[in-house]
């Protein structure tokens, strides 16, 4: 009998003499990696009466592999009788479930090298192809999930709460990454890893500026490592509004290159924050496949600290059967990569049509857009709403609710629910604190050499 039998004789043994260990080896192993025809037909059986929830004994897995239309029934008998008599060392098991993990990853890259080999070597060589291979078997894998679990002792988790526990008292109560929104960090205590935190919001009611002005306090004035992935402009629409809310500049001046000089002046000094910032931007049309493979690489090449995706309903997942589940998918591996890769990830949305039809226009969790799954998912909901978004546009900018603005965490995993007020200035255009100045250069009034009521090319 050679070793790999040997394994799989033993783990079938594991799973009659301790019942209850069972959970802990059907998340472990999958009847696919045995290799043995016997054994396989086996776990085959013990597989199905698990999944629907029937008892694990000799007579229900004899009885499943009689049911079989398998040539190998009579020999699987026959071998569940030589697995009972087995003998084996403590825990030897536990080996066996490693030693066959391994071996079927190393099958699956065997194959997957092969296939490489061949598509290398045809003569209408597509790199394309190759790398969308690449991608998929990365993003795809289905032994990933098994190899990147891992098991904490109690004393580890333990030590790691303290761990926590002592950087929010060393920095008033936020151990995650600052957003820059006092309120919102105090009640979230930051931007936690593992954490899918959604922002959304109706069409240009500030989305993308609340995405960027995340992304000022956490990789500009804080310099984390971030990535801000923009589903709906190029790179350089991104960082001209960017420089904006970093410098305070009015973004129409920016668009125009008519500075007055003490804008000139920030606009230079918020240039060289950016290019020597962690701030990383990349613009185009994703599915959820291009995003993950885009984030794993950075997060291995360069460290990444956040992602900010903008936004959700705009990634693609091929494949999907609707709109609905499609959204669904990307939300989904979303979290599972937050989760994955121990790093937080803001997911821009945008809200229905439906809260335009209500005389009260504050969001809830139901005009979330094409998909209830995001707000499964999501660990924070939060919605952003301005009352001048409502108002006729010549009354925008003069009614005293111009600047007005609110955050709303309408759903938090961890913590409290709230309502935060701030300001937005539509001019810049920027979210800020209440009272901010902005943290600009300095506190001189911007001035831009022409004022423009109708900024259709800066929409936020």
């Amino acid at each position: 009998m050679n070793l790999r039998t040997r394994s799989e004789q033993l783990i079938i043994k594991e799973v009659l003499s301790n019942p209850g260990g069972v959970h802990d080896i059907m998340d472990r192993v999958d009847f696919n990696m045995f290799i043995d025809p016997t054994t396989k037909l086996i776990f085959e059986a013990i597989t199905d009466l698990y999944l629907n929830h029937e008892p694990i004994n000799i007579t229900t897995i004899n009885d499943s592999i009689k049911k079989s239309k398998s040539i190998y029934n009579k020999e699987a008998i026959v071998e569940m009788s030589k697995i009972i008599s087995m003998s084996c060392a403590v825990n030897e098991y536990e080996s066996c479930i490693d030693s066959l993990v391994a071996e079927a990853i190393r099958s699956e890259h065997v194959e997957l090298a092969g296939k490489l080999s061949l598509m290398s070597n045809r003569d209408d060589y597509d790199p394309n192809v190759v790398i969308n291979l690449l991608q998929d078997h990365l993003v795809n894998n289905k032994y990933k999930s098994l190899l990147n679990k891992k098991s904490y002792d109690n004393e580890t988790l333990l030590n790691e709460l303290e761990e926590k526990m002592k950087i929010a008292a060393d920095s008033n109560g936020v151990s995650g990454i600052r957003t820059g929104f006092h309120k919102f960090d105090e009640i979230t205590s930051g931007m936690q890893p593992t954490n899918l935190i959604i922002v959304a919001a109706r069409p240009g009611a500030g989305k993308t500026q609340f995405g960027l002005s995340i992304m000022k306090a956490a990789s500009i004035r804080n310099n984390k490592k971030g990535l801000f992935i923009s589903c709906e402009m190029d790179e350089v629409q991104v960082m001209k509004r960017l420089i904006a809310v970093d410098s305070g500049v009015q973004g129409y001046s920016i668009k125009k290159g008519r500075l007055m000089p003490n804008e000139r002046g920030r606009f230079e000094r918020s240039k060289r924050r950016i290019s020597a910032s962690g701030v990383r931007i990349v613009g185009g049309s994703f599915t959820i496949t291009d995003v993950i493979t885009m984030v794993h690489k950075m997060k291995y090449a360069e460290g990444l600290d956040y992602v900010v995706v903008d936004y959700i309903q705009k990634i693609t997942s091929p494949g999907a059967q609707n709109r609905t589940n499609e959204v669904g998918d990307v939300s989904r591996k979303l979290k599972d990569m937050a989760n994955e890769l121990k790093i937080p990830i803001v997911a821009l949305a945008q809200l229905s049509r439906a809260v335009e039809l209500r005389t009260d226009k504050r969001p809830i969790l139901s005009d979330l857009r094409e998909s209830g799954d995001i707000e499964q998912d999501a660990d924070i909901v939060s919605f952003l709403f301005r009352p001048s978004y409502y108002l006729p546009g010549n009354e925008r900018d003069t009614s005293p609710l111009a600047k007005q603005g609110f955050v709303y965490i309408a759903k938090h995993r961890d913590g409290e629910l709230a309502d935060i007020e701030l300001e937005f200035d539509s001019e810049i255009p920027a979210w800020q604190n209440i009272g901010d100045t902005g943290d600009y250069d300095d506190n001189t009034v911007q001035t831009s050499i022409e004022r423009f009521d109708n900024n259709n090319d800066f929409d936020f």
